[in-house]
Formats: C-alpha cells, sequence, structure tokens
C-alpha cells in the first residue's frame, strides 16, 4: 500500500438546491475550515465592518462549489462573494454558508435534518 495516497482527497460531492438553484458541493478540506476560522476570528478582533465578515463566510460557500464530476469551476464561471449579498437576503446566504459548514465536519444528512 502507497500511504502517500492518503492524501488525495476523497469525491465527496453531492447536490443541493440553495439560494434557489441546484448546486453540488464537496466537502471543505480541514485546513481549509480552520484558515475560515482563524480569518474571522482575526477580523473579529480587529474589528472588521460586517460586510467583509459575511464576505468571508460566502468565499467559504463559493469554495465548496464544484462541478457534477467534482471538479473545480473556472473563477470565471462563478459569482463575487458582493454579487451575491447584492442579490441574496442574509438568512438565505447563512443558510447556505452553514449547510456546507455541516456538510464538511458532518454528514450532509445531519446538515439537512437540523
Amino acid at each position: 500500500m502507497n500511504y502517500k495516497s492518503l492524501v488525495n482527497p476523497l469525491n465527496t460531492t453531492v447536490e443541493q438546491t440553495l439560494l434557489g438553484q441546484k448546486v453540488y458541493l464537496r466537502r471543505l478540506t480541514s485546513a481549509e475550515l480552520d484558515d475560515y476560522n482563524d480569518k474571522v476570528e482575526v477580523g473579529r478582533q480587529a474589528k472588521l465592518p460586517s460586510r467583509e465578515l459575511s464576505a468571508m463566510g460566502v468565499n467559504l460557500f463559493l469554495a465548496a462549489l464544484v462541478n457534477e464530476d467534482g471538479s473545480k469551476p473556472k473563477a470565471s464561471e462563478l459569482p463575487t462573494a458582493d454579487q451575491l449579498m447584492a442579490a441574496h437576503s442574509n438568512t438565505d446566504l447563512l443558510d447556505a454558508v452553514t449547510l456546507v459548514q455541516r456538510h464538511s465536519y458532518g454528514t450532509l444528512e445531519e446538515a439537512t435534518k437540523n
């Protein structure tokens, strides 16, 4: 067995309807989630505007989006955090970000039933 193959990510692509659209999500890596949590903590301590903190969450959602085959879309194919924040309510965006986090920390079944 080649133990270095353990660093190959698992393809955990799932289909969900978020922000009124069918999207495909992957589980974020532990490092991605830790980086996000660290950035939010630093942002809060630095008293960043709430818009910047919100954009961090929306960017986390965008980072979890994949094509149906699990491949990452090109940056040009994705909306920006500012575009999503201009188009959707805080509640809808928070639902999307929270589902991505729950899917990444546990299972999608747990995320959708809570």
